[in-house]
């Protein structure tokens, strides 16, 4: 690395420069972003087929819709991707309210009601846990039940697990286990069937609530299991075939709505995240430390920036292909996240280079910190038993610089001293190597 490689004078040659690295760097692509995108456009196209069926939009405006979703996705920007399904949402809702105020009533909810207010739940700016309170909420306004839990499917361990609550958390043979968890939500969650049982005999004593009527239905989505809604009643006879029904509609519509949430969550984190270390990406390091330069001008505080590269990375490529590249680099990726702090920001900027912003800590604190991961990385088996060593550069801030432009440019430039005085070491930009 020379010292003006990487050392710009603007943001837009740190963008530009770093997109360059970028498209030479191991771990090409961003399949898992472009899944996402286009699971969200067969959803979104689904809802508006949906909606002309209904009669609820003219032919002309379903085409509108349709092409206004394709051309979200095909410009490959999260924020137009959302903003389509918001104007989506926004004209389901309007034409349900409509239909609502037609003939306002009292009493338990019909299906319009159901559909109206899981519509306006899209729309709500709130989050998960107060998504799952309405969802309970409504629920309760036309099933009488004293205790009911939504378990949601981790997709990471492909277990339940519970995510919203209302009275205690209720199940039934908590004790034996299915493919995915304990209970009897878990055998529901399989089958992909709803279950009403009326004639229960269920007495705890262990704290867990008694259970004479107990209903369980799964969430599914295009036949993707989201999850599985369960109520239950100390008495017998306490739910009927209008209570499954009903139950099972809001099930369906909390599935809809949670998918979307969770891809909506996915393409956020898509979005500032590296796809072969899962660390944060450059524009994601580049956001918080103008944050970071903002906080600490204000409250007075300090802060280091640390950049890391793979020493001699370039042989392993050569010699043994990118493949164990890609391998190392996700390892080493590992390895800083158990390195850092809670509060420290970890991330790849391209090829072998990675980056930490490191919370109020100055310069002496940040090469303590920065010697030892490199002492991780040394002691580190990598991928085929390869031992790696790392240099690194620090900048600190105010002492270094008081703009993200001086401050990245003189951590790369003691990046470049590290690397000169023999490789393995920490510089820190103004103290003496």
């Amino acid at each position: 690395m020379a010292p003006g490689k990487g050392s710009v004078g603007s943001w837009a040659g740190i963008e530009e420069g770093e997109s360059r690295i970028m498209r030479r760097r191991n771990g090409n692509g961003t399949q898992q972003l472009q899944d996402v995108t286009e699971k969200f456009r067969r959803g979104e196209i689904k809802l508006i087929r949906i909606m002309e069926e209904e009669g609820l939009i003219t032919e002309r405006e379903r085409t509108g819709l349709a092409e206004r979703v394709d051309r979200a996705v095909t410009q490959k920007r999260s924020s137009e991707v959302l903003a389509t399904a918001h104007t989506i949402h926004n004209r389901l809702i309007r034409t349900l309210q409509t239909a609502k105020t037609v003939g306002q009533k009292t009493g338990p909810p019909t299906e319009l009601d159901v559909l109206s207010e899981m519509s306006r739940l899209i729309q709500a700016d709130i989050g998960r846990d107060r998504l799952f309170e309405q969802i309970l909420d409504l629920i309760a306004s036309g099933i009488p039940f004293e205790n009911g839990t939504i378990f949601t499917l981790n997709r990471t361990t492909g277990q339940l697990a519970p995510a919203g609550v209302r009275g205690a958390q209720v199940d039934l043979i908590g004790g034996v286990h299915f493919d995915m968890g304990f209970g009897f939500s878990s055998w529901v969650a399989k089958q992909k069937k709803p279950i009403l049982l009326n004639d229960l005999h269920s007495s705890q004593r262990d704290g867990r609530p008694d259970i004479g009527s107990f209903l369980s239905v799964p969430m599914v989505v295009q036949g993707e299991l989201i999850g599985v809604l369960n109520l239950s009643h100390p008495a017998n006879a306490a739910f009927n075939e209008d209570h499954l029904r009903l139950l099972t509609l809001v099930a369906s519509q909390a599935a809809a709505i949670l998918q979307r949430v969770l891809m909506y969550e996915e393409v956020a984190r898509l979005a500032v995240t590296d796809d072969l270390t899962g660390l944060h990406n450059r524009r994601h390091f580049h956001d918080r430390l103008a944050d970071e330069i903002r906080r600490c001008q204000r409250y007075g505080c300090c802060f280091s920036v640390l950049y890391l590269d793979i020493d001699n990375f370039k042989v392993i490529n050569d010699t043994w292909g990118h493949a164990l590249g890609d391998r190392i680099l996700a390892d080493l990726g590992k390895v800083m996240v158990r390195w850092g702090r809670s509060s420290d920001l970890v991330a790849r900027i391209g090829g072998e280079e990675f980056a930490a912003l490191l919370p109020m800590t100055d310069a002496a604190q940040a090469i303590r910190a920065a010697d030892r991961l490199r002492a991780m990385v040394a002691d580190h088996s990598f991928p085929r038993r390869k031992r790696l060593t790392v240099s690194l550069g620090i900048a600190s801030f105010p002492g270094d610089g008081q703009t993200a432009e001086d401050l990245l440019k003189k951590a790369d430039a003691a990046l470049y001293v590290a690397k000169k005085l023999g490789r393995n070491r920490t510089v820190a930009s103004g103290v003496a190597a």
